[in-house]
């Protein structure tokens, strides 16, 4: 069995429901779960209302990780945006927007970063995502991210797909997604968790798909005094194991 431990969370541009801008809060959260791969969603880069700093650069460097970022909005210098950080060697497959959408609520521009990590010997197809507030916006990203992203990277499992979607787990962007990949909570057999909002948690809207090779090992939010206070959001954690290994000749 070949394991990774991977975290996602929206941190909220490392801004506290206490109205703290802090990086130091959102590393040591993600250095406590010692993890090996982290999805984050709404971080800043050269923006004045977070001090102009590079947070996806400044957490990697803060946590001995490497990472990659894809910002979804630019109003130069300011940046906004995904990223993902990993102690195990990464490589950038795929980093860019989703089509346009009619009247999305507000208008802001969504995407997708695609990585493959390598862990323990096997290599992971990796992806986060923050899918928009529209109801019809997020059933087209929901389309897009399972055709033109899941399924292709499907032809290399495992794949493990993350993010903020912005929606309850009966929605048809939950039966979407789930037509292409196994939502870990339902794999475990658990109630989801309420991520959303850590001061009144109430709904779930993060979660992590994986593909039918990998085995659930486990599954939780982490709620703490510490992410209560961190973000708008509380981080989801997994632990996975590839369950079957291609061999070079293509077979199973």
């Amino acid at each position: 069995m070949l394991g990774v431990r991977v975290m996602t969370y929206n941190v909220h541009s490392c801004i506290g429901v206490d109205g703290k801008h802090s990086l130091e809060r959102i590393a040591a959260v993600i250095e406590e779960e010692a993890v090996d791969v982290v999805c984050l969603q709404e971080l800043d880069l050269q923006r004045s209302r977070t001090g102009g700093v590079e947070q996806a650069r400044m957490l990697a460097e803060m946590l001995s990780m490497d990472a990659q970022f894809h910002p979804t909005i630019r109003r130069h210098p300011e940046q906004y945006g995904d990223a993902i950080l990993s102690l195990r060697p990464m490589k950038l497959i795929r980093a860019r927007p989703f089509p346009d959408v009619p009247r999305p609520l507000p208008r802001e521009p969504r995407g997708a970063i695609w990585v493959e990590i390598v862990a323990n010997g096997a290599t992971w197809q990796l992806m986060n995502t923050h899918f928009g507030l529209g109801r019809n916006e997020r059933r087209l990203q929901a389309a897009e991210l399972a055709e033109n992203w899941m399924l292709p990277a499907s032809d290399k499992p495992p794949v493990v797909v993350c993010g903020d979607f912005n929606s309850r787990p009966s929605s048809l962007v939950h039966q979407i997604l789930a037509r292409k990949a196994m939502d870990v909570f339902r794999v475990k057999g658990l109630p989801h968790p309420a991520t959303f909002f850590t001061r009144l948690a109430f709904v779930c809207l993060d979660y992590v798909f994986v593909s039918p090779d990998v085995m659930v090992r486990d599954a939780h939010a982490v709620v703490t005094p510490v992410t209560k206070l961190a973000s708008d959001h509380f981080p989801v954690v997994v632990d996975l194991e590839q369950t079957r290994i291609r061999d070079p000749g293509g077979g199973r």
